[in-house]
């Protein structure tokens, strides 16, 4: 059944008022009176319901196009089309990110709105330089990727939705993805450090333990060939916070080279 939004607006408020007088019950009849009176006035707690129109991205070539062109592997053609469709047009600055970092080879940053598609501006890329990998019978053990998420529960969706990509493509035993953080296990973390995966999905603590504790450090990082590094949400590192990620992702670098 659809929403009505003005007449959930009206539910809404109705026991938001009965909330507010049986929670502040005033003794004086007078003053109740006055109360009830003041939140009863229109727009007193709730300005609207607003409609919104967003307007549609500007649209560039499908990732159909994008293989024909010999920009991407053909392996995406075998992703499921309702997952990832090939034959639908991606927004004009998915396919600029693409073009950036497989074509040029340069870094990025992705500004765009709620739902504009900016996992994909960095996944395809991630994605297609492992699946050309695959097609060079180039893939050895070792991190290619580190992708930094800076709430757990953006990682965990981040990780399903990363491993369907290769389960559809058919590839999910041979490239690996992996997620550290502080719910990994002692036998989980020993296993990584045993056999490093290929995407590595973290956030900006645990990888300044994974720099810091020796066994994370030579381990999980050993026969890297890190190609990618991502910050989701990068405008969440702010001020202090900010400072600190960027000395992180020089510490970083400068253990990686």
């Amino acid at each position: 059944m659809p929403i009505n939004p003005i007449r959930m607006t009206k539910d809404v408020l109705e026991k938001y008022r009965s909330y507010l007088l049986t929670t502040f019950h005033l003794s004086d009849p007078e003053l109740h009176g006055k109360f009830q009176e003041e939140i009863e006035k229109e727009n007193a707690l709730c300005k609207g319901p607003y409609i919104e129109r967003l307007s549609r991205y500007r649209t560039g070539k499908s990732i159909g196009e994008l293989v024909r062109e010999g920009i991407l592997s053909e392996i995406f053609l075998r992703i499921d089309q309702e997952t990832l469709p090939s034959d639908r047009p991606l927004y004009a600055h998915q396919e600029m990110a693409v073009r950036k970092a497989v074509v040029q080879k340069k870094s990025f940053i992705v500004s765009a709105g709620t739902g504009s598609g900016k996992t994909e501006s960095f996944l395809i890329p991630v994605l297609n330089y492992l699946f050309r990998q695959i097609e060079e019978s180039k893939l050895t053990p070792g991190v290619r990727a580190l992708l930094l998420y800076p709430m757990n529960a953006l990682a965990n969706d981040q990780l399903a939705r990363i491993q369907s990509f290769l389960d559809q493509a058919g590839w999910r035993d041979t490239i690996r993805v992996a997620k550290y953080d502080c719910s990994t296990g002692q036998a989980e973390r020993q296993r990584l450090r045993e056999n490093p995966p290929h995407i590595l999905l973290t956030n900006y603590m645990m990888l300044e333990y994974l720099l810091v504790r020796p066994a994370d450090r030579e381990n999980i990082f050993a026969n890297h060939r890190c190609r990618f590094l991502v910050l989701d949400e990068v405008h969440t590192y702010r001020g202090i916070l900010g400072s600190n990620i960027a000395l992180l992702v020089r510490r970083l670098k400068a253990h990686l080279s």
